[in-house]
């Protein structure tokens, strides 16, 4: 079930500006966490700067880390997860690099965005 999230998430970054936007009532936070791996992969893929790469990872981080806390929950194996989406992410692009070539610059608008993208943006998605 995740892998159609991940592929949303790609695509709503690509035509939303932002893979928040493209929000499942259904995603766990778990999910969360791989679906920005997943972004962060794609967009070293795209060729995004290590360190706008390293920047997402710290604000995804930091954001999902918060959210959690204010509820009571745990994001327990963060890096592992995120990890698996960077892995997932990577190869969503390279194999199906032909669907989202054209929306490329659009993607990377849209990384860029939710590299510096404001906790309460972050919050009000994930609470939809």
């Amino acid at each position: 079930m995740i892998l159609p999230k991940l592929s949303a998430a790609i695509l709503s970054m690509s035509f939303l500006g932002s893979a928040y936007a493209g929000v499942d009532q259904d995603t766990s936070l778990d999910q969360w966490v791989v679906i920005s791996g997943a972004t962060n992969g794609a967009a070293d893929v795209f060729g995004v700067s290590p360190e706008d790469i390293d920047q997402h990872r710290h604000t995804a981080l930091a954001h999902l880390i918060r959210y959690a806390e204010e509820r009571g929950l745990q994001v327990s194996e963060f890096d592992q997860l995120f990890e698996r989406g960077q892995v997932e992410g990577r190869k969503l692009v390279e194999k199906h690099g032909s669907l989202v070539a054209a929306a490329r610059k659009d993607f990377v608008t849209g990384f860029m965005h939710d590299k510096n993208i404001e906790y309460h943006n972050v919050k009000k998605a994930l609470d939809t």
